[in-house]
């Protein structure tokens, strides 16, 4: 087993009463927590909603709904941070249609100890990674959004009050201050008031 920092929740969706069970006997002696047994793939959709699991371990052929479109929904709307597709197919298309859903992993039955922790620790791990990568991306398009906006308001100042860069500068930190608000929003109302 391998050494986890904190306990990893895992939702389990197959129809096979056996399957399922053979899943949390492996992953439970290895650590990992069972929050939920689905037998289709809109039980798992909704329970994926209410207990955001870690890891969603997907049939893709399920009654109902199939894996493929479950895993297609709880990948837009990030209700768990990995989604890995279970299948007794290891063709081209179900394989493509995976990658397609949002999957991260991809493993074929009959399932063992030796190919799912592996796997299962491989694809969280990189579904870890890709969010964190993610939330960078997000966070660096927010700062450009502000360097932009206090630059703009920076010209503006300098063309209206005929003064330096480092004083418009100076003058947005100080509005920033004085007024509890962040320079991105004084910048804002600065270039609101100047654009009119």
């Amino acid at each position: 087993m391998a050494v986890k920092e904190k306990e990893i929740t895992v939702l389990i969706a197959d129809d096979d009463k056996y399957v399922r069970e053979t899943l949390n006997k492996i992953l439970s002696q290895n650590g990992y927590k069972i929050i939920y047994e689905a037998t289709n793939g809109s039980e798992a959709l909704s329970q994926c909603e209410n207990l955001r699991p870690d890891i969603a371990l997907l049939d893709i052929k399920m009654p109902v709904m199939s894996g493929i479109e479950a895993a297609k929904v709880i990948f837009e709307e990030k209700l768990c941070s990995c989604i890995i597709m279970l299948t007794a197919f290891n063709d081209i298309e179900s394989i493509a249609l995976a990658s397609q859903s949002g999957a991260s992993g991809y493993i074929t039955k009959p399932l063992s100890e030796e190919n799912l922790i592996p796997n299962m620790e491989v694809c969280f791990k990189k579904s870890l990674d890709a969010l964190a990568i993610s939330g960078s991306i997000v966070d660096i398009q927010k700062r450009s959004k502000s360097h932009e906006a206090v630059s703009k308001a920076k010209l503006l100042i300098m063309e209206n009050k005929k003064c330096s860069e480092q004083e418009a500068f100076n003058l947005i930190r100080e509005l920033s201050r004085r007024k509890n608000a962040s320079m991105e929003a004084i910048a804002l109302g600065i270039i609101e008031r100047y654009d009119k």
